[in-house]
């Protein structure tokens, strides 16, 4: 039986995690993400990740800070684009590990090479 999301609030932020190498290819001169930072793989089943901002801190989203770099976005950009984010805490049980910041972006086609660039223009890098 599949557990019942609930919404992200409309004013909410959230953190989008990013690798920091090579530089060029996730981050803007401008401080903006790449569209590579948004753009969903195969691999995500239709849902991109991301952590709810007041659920979590900087440095808990971003992990390993030699290796990632972290974006913030309002959930009303993500709103603005047809998309929804759920809530998804990860726990032992569903991930192997727990993360109650854990939420989901959902509506974004694997094909679709606009929204990952829009919602990139919108981010601005969280610098710790």
């Amino acid at each position: 039986m599949k557990k019942q999301r609930l919404l992200v609030e409309q004013s909410e932020w959230l953190y989008r995690r990013s690798y920091s190498l090579p530089l060029k290819n996730y981050m803007n001169p401008d401080g903006t993400a790449t569209s590579r930072v948004f753009k969903l793989r195969e691999k995500d089943g239709g849902e991109l990740s991301v952590d709810v901002k007041s659920k979590t801190t900087s440095e808990i989203s971003i992990g390993d800070s030699s290796k990632y770099m972290l974006f913030e976005i309002a959930n009303q950009d993500i709103l603005d684009t047809d998309l929804l984010t759920y809530h998804d805490p990860c726990t032992l049980e569903t991930h192997g590990y727990v993360n109650v910041a854990h939420a989901v972006i959902v509506g974004m086609a694997i094909d679709d090479d606009m929204t990952p660039g829009l919602l990139a223009r919108r981010s601005k890098r969280v610098v710790l």
